[in-house]
């Protein structure tokens, strides 16, 4: 056997061996992305599961809220504690708003006005705000901030 023939044995069972190899790797390939895919699939199901633990439970609120049983009072109250809190944080926020409708024509007034620019009409909700009480309320809300911590 020449040098010739021996070379070509040696690269046909190279590329024999790289062809087994690629083709492992590609079957590999094949099943990470099936892998993937059903992990996906399983986090999307996951998913729907939560949205639909959130509507049970809000229909539940709705229907059982003002009366609920023993065993959701607990949760009951901190979802209607968490309800008033947020409502007088938008109170606070609305007193910091610089604009008011016009309850007569309904422009966009400031807090400052008296009167109406566009129709002249008195401001009922004028209410001259002093810098210290803006004070006082950014106080409370850090002071809430810093319990809830």
């Amino acid at each position: 056997m020449g040098f010739l023939e021996k070379v070509g044995g040696f690269a046909e069972k190279a590329g024999e061996k790289m062809s087994k190899a690629a083709s492992g790797v590609a079957d590999k390939s094949k099943l990470l992305a099936e892998k993937t895919k059903l992990k996906s699939q399983i986090n999307g199901e996951n998913s729907n599961i939560n949205k639909a633990y959130t509507e049970l439970g809000k229909k539940y609120f709705e229907i059982a809220g003002h009366q609920p049983g023993e065993e959701y009072a607990e949760i009951i109250t901190k979802i209607n504690d968490s309800m008033n809190h947020i409502s007088e944080l938008q109170r606070q926020l609305a007193a910091l708003e610089v604009e008011n409708t016009c309850p007569k024509c309904g422009a966009p007034t400031k807090k400052d006005q008296q009167f109406c620019q566009s129709c002249g009409a008195k401001q009922e909700s004028f209410v001259e705000v002093a810098p210290e009480s803006v004070e006082v309320v950014l106080e409370v809300e850090k002071a809430a901030e810093d319990q809830a911590e």
